[in-house]
């Protein structure tokens, strides 16, 4: 019963969404992160935010499709979507926390919260399938 719940949210198995980091980050210099869509899925729509912007963000804004939302997360980061087995560099503009939020074809997203990203460092943000969920 729990399994067919989970399916039917939008929650299904498969591995969840990670952050790895490569190697030691120097604590200088530009930040690199790489998307890369190791899910079924393929994503239509990325942004990244401050953690601290989205958490203090009013309701609304969390919304799907709303123009709080809009402003949230800025303009989408994708040219065109990013297929299966696809990998994105994005322009990371300063250390911090981050969030990413992922967009497939059926609306459903992935909002990766609190990456600690550190100037000088090299980051891989792998999308699994685990991590999608059905919109609200």
């Amino acid at each position: 019963m729990f399994a067919v719940l989970m399916l039917a949210l939008g929650c299904g198995g498969g591995a969840p969404t990670r952050l790895h980091t490569l190697g030691k980050p120097s604590g200088k210099g530009e930040i690199e992160l790489q998307v890369e869509n190791r899910s079924t899925a393929v994503v239509n729509a990325l942004f990244l935010a401050k953690s601290t912007k989205v958490a203090s963000a009013p309701r609304e804004a969390l919304t799907p499709g709303t123009p709080e939302q809009a402003a949230l997360w800025g303009q989408d980061l994708l040219k065109s979507g990013l297929e299966t087995g696809g990998k994105l560099r994005v322009a990371v503009s300063g250390p911090g926390r981050w969030d990413v939020r992922a967009v497939d074809r059926e609306g459903r997203e992935q909002h990766v919260a609190g990456l600690r990203l550190t100037a000088g460092g090299r980051y891989v943000l792998e999308l699994e399938d685990g991590g999608w969920r059905a919109p609200r």
